[in-house]
């Protein structure tokens, strides 16, 4: 076998998706959120639609992106 040396490794991208099923005032929501080096994208799961990407801006979909910004997701986990 060949003598081989890692000299420097670093992390260039990585990607994740996890799916939530969180209850909200009673409501129960289905999310995923795919979080990546670039960018994170919200989706949210609609009987008759399916997975759509998600307005964070507004509604139910600000709630779960407000709390996933301020850590709940992270501090919270299964």
């Amino acid at each position: 076998m060949a003598d081989i040396r890692i000299v420097d490794a670093n992390e260039v991208y990585s990607a994740q998706t996890n799916e939530y099923t969180l209850e909200i005032d009673g409501e129960t929501i289905l999310c995923r959120i795919a979080d990546s080096t670039n960018d994170t994208e919200f989706f949210e799961f609609t009987e008759g639609s399916g997975w759509e990407l998600s307005n964070i801006d507004s509604g139910i979909m600000k709630v779960i992106y407000d709390a996933w910004s301020d850590g709940y997701f992270y501090e919270n986990s299964l």
